[in-house]
């Protein structure tokens, strides 16, 4: 069926369609035909936000907790210079979102328009697909192109230009169609049968195997594959940087995750083994810091990535397959029943390992020291921590400890910054969370610095009375460089201290609930009563500024020792 409507409408409908829930964005006059034909609907929200960089965010953040593409709009010019961030953010987790970038008219383009630039050439860098409509007839084409784009193989971020007379304008021709006639899912892809053959030889042939579970684990939910594989060969499980939560921590052959601040298991693990499965990871900087610190030069590597230019791109492979690495997974699987249980030895080892890192996890519980370190805040709120809550970690020193030392036993409940290790990150992720997942409890965890970078998106969680709750680790400095500066620079300090607010005042200022905790037998019974506070809440700890690890880094900065 065919119906004439106007642009802003077909936009609307099409969500609709693609059962979008919510659309984060500022209030622009670029797009009021779209937030008009919102009016009389229920069934998508317009989530208006302080700063359009948090509303790209929080796009981020719904997208990586629910796994469906989410979307967010911003005027033009200002406005979707301020998506940046978030878009980059999104790109790097190839989380599926959707970017409606209004721009200047067609008649005012290339005249140096009022808060007119080439928004596509800035953003292409940073998608999928960053394209233009020129025409209102092209509007349906081009929006289910974009989910098309963001949901597909490896998914990821996706920008759509259009100008404002296109999105004003009326009299389109839209058919109506389903998601299933323009865009199957095709993430299923099997690999080729002769290669996960050759994986199930070296396989069978190894005697320390570890396999490095990354986000496309997490993107397929193949958590259950990966720990059958481990199960039927003995094999260790680690993590890639982030990605913590792509299997249950309380498997007994989970060891942790490698990278920044990595847990020592893990690594101890993969230092000694002869075989890596890299499931769904492309074995990136802030996981193997391309070198042989953690990947051993001998070992053999088994890739599975959906991408093929991944496919041994950073290190040398012995078999690579593109495929979904569940599917995947299943095949190789099938293909070892029968073998036995494998490598039981190294089985005992890694299991005892598993014991090792609960212990050493534990005895940071004596960390009586003051002001707070890190650690002994997260060994206390592990005691508490809902089983299924969804944690945000900011990047900066304090958040990071969080990496391994908090528990992850389902599926995407760990949203952090990975890579791109932007400050910022975690507040507005956890407030897409929240909408996401409206039913479970979402923490996230900021430095004192970070936090301020998009502090105003408290108005937001409040306004929409959102069950969140912030906490910040407030060492009165930037952590991570001044980390450097300690190390490589013989404690030089510049532009490294802060002077900061009382944060839980400025949650009350905001009508939210706010806590200030110095003492450490107080914050287990603090974060229970936030999680029964019924608002938005911040959490302020005071933590100890001495407490900087060498940075792992260090020799890409100048050596000052």
């Amino acid at each position: 069926m065919t119906r004439n409507i106007g642009s802003g409408e077909a936009i609307v409908d099409i969500l609709e369609q693609e059962q979008v829930t919510h659309l984060f964005g500022i209030v622009g006059s670029s797009f009021l035909d779209i937030l008009d034909s919102l009016y009389d609907k229920q069934s998508i929200e317009f989530v208006g936000t302080r700063h359009e960089q948090g509303a790209a965010l929080m796009a981020d953040g719904y997208a990586r907790v629910t796994g469906k593409p989410a979307v967010c709009i911003a005027t033009n010019g200002p406005g979707v210079l301020n998506l940046s961030y978030g878009v980059g953010s999104a790109f790097v987790a190839h989380s599926p979102v959707v970017y409606i970038a209004p721009s200047a008219s067609r008649d005012h383009q290339n005249r140096d328009s009022t808060q007119e630039f080439d928004q596509v050439s800035l953003f292409k860098p940073i998608t999928k697909a960053a394209y233009s409509v020129n025409k209102v007839e092209r509007i349906p084409d081009a929006i289910r192109q974009a989910f098309r784009i963001a949901t597909s193989g490896k998914q990821g971020p996706v920008l759509v230009d259009i100008p404002r007379d296109v999105i004003a304008g009326t009299n389109l021709d839209m058919d109506d169609l389903n998601v299933e006639q323009y865009r199957p899912n095709t993430n299923r892809t099997r690999g080729n049968r002769q290669l996960v053959s050759n994986a199930i030889t070296e396989i069978k042939q190894s005697k320390k195997p570890v396999i490095v579970a990354g986000g496309g684990v997490n993107w397929s939910l193949a958590a259950e594959q990966v720990m059958q594989l481990a199960e039927l060969t003995g094999a260790a499980i680690v993590t890639s940087y982030g990605r913590a939560d792509a299997v249950p921590n309380d498997h007994p052959q989970f060891l942790g995750h490698l990278g920044r601040l990595g847990a020592e298991e893990a690594i101890s693990a993969i230092q000694q083994t002869d075989l890596i499965i890299a499931a769904g990871t492309r074995l990136g900087q802030s996981t193997t810091f391309y070198d042989n610190r953690f990947i051993p030069d001998g070992a053999k590597i088994i890739q599975i990535e959906i991408d093929p230019k991944e496919l041994g791109r950073n290190y040398p492979i012995s078999v690579g397959i593109e495929g979904d690495v569940k599917s995947v997974l299943e095949d190789i699987i099938e293909g070892l029943q029968g073998s036995g249980e494998l490598n039981q030895d190294w089985k005992a080892t890694v299991v005892s390992q598993h014991s090792n890192r609960t212990q050493r996890l534990d005895n940071e519980l004596t960390l009586d020291t003051y002001p707070m370190k890190p650690q002994r805040v997260y060994a206390e709120l592990r005691k508490v921590m809902p089983r299924d809550a969804i944690i945000a970690l900011d990047a900066g020193l304090a958040p990071n400890f969080g990496q391994d030392r908090l528990v992850f036993n389902e599926p995407r409940t760990l949203i952090s910054p990975l890579d791109l290790g932007g400050l910022g990150f975690s507040f507005p992720t956890a407030i897409g969370a929240a909408f996401g997942a409206p039913d479970r409890h979402v923490v996230n965890f900021n430095g004192d610095g970070g936090f301020l970078f998009n502090a105003q998106e408290f108005e937001t969680a409040v306004r929409y009375n959102l069950n969140l709750i912030s906490v910040v680790m407030n060492n009165d400095c930037w952590g991570s460089e001044k980390a450097y500066q300690k190390y490589a620079f013989n404690e030089r300090y510049v532009g490294a201290d802060t002077i900061n607010p009382r944060y839980d005042k400025y949650a009350e200022l905001f009508g939210g609930k706010g806590y200030y905790v110095d003492k450490i037998e107080d914050i287990a019974d603090v974060f229970k009563d936030a999680l029964q506070a019924g608002k938005p809440s911040i959490i302020e700890i005071p933590t100890d500024p001495d407490e900087m690890p060498r940075p792992a880094r260090l020799a890409e900065v100048q050596s000052k020792t």
